[in-house]
């Protein structure tokens, strides 16, 4: 059985499924599906799919991403929109705003923006709080 980047079983069918965008590639433009796809090399535009997305350990993608699940390894610039789940790996890096109703976080991990857990899923005009601002609503 394939593994994925935490080392968690893939399912067999959904690995054989899935779009690889190797080493060494650079896709630009919009990217659009209802297919896992893994980026191994990188992407610049726009990530819309109706499935999971994982970016490979020294991978990058520069676009705003809307996904069933999000499993960074690698650096991602743009905002995440994630319906199911978020996992920021170790190696992982954010440089944008983290929209999820689950958020999973390994030690080493590293965000530059926000987070809001939403079960929708989807973005607000309204900028998440801080941690300063949602201890005080308390």
């Amino acid at each position: 059985m394939a593994k994925d980047v935490a080392g968690s079983q893939l399912d067999p069918r959904a690995a054989a499924g899935a779009t690889v965008i190797a080493r060494e590639t650079r896709v630009e433009g919009q990217l659009t599906g209802n297919r896992a796809v893994r980026v191994e090399g990188s992407v610049h535009g726009s990530v819309e799919l109706q499935a999971a997305l994982e970016v490979v350990d020294g991978a990058t993608v520069e676009a705003e991403v809307h996904a069933s699940v999000v499993r960074i390894a690698g650096t991602v610039t743009g905002n995440v929109v994630a319906t199911e789940l978020v996992e920021l790996l170790a190696s992982g890096l954010v440089r944008g705003d983290i929209t999820t109703p689950a958020l999973h976080v390994v030690e080493g991990a590293r965000l530059e923006g926000r987070v809001q857990m939403r079960r929708d899923g989807a973005g607000t005009d309204q900028p998440a709080a801080t941690g300063r601002e949602t201890a005080r609503n308390r």
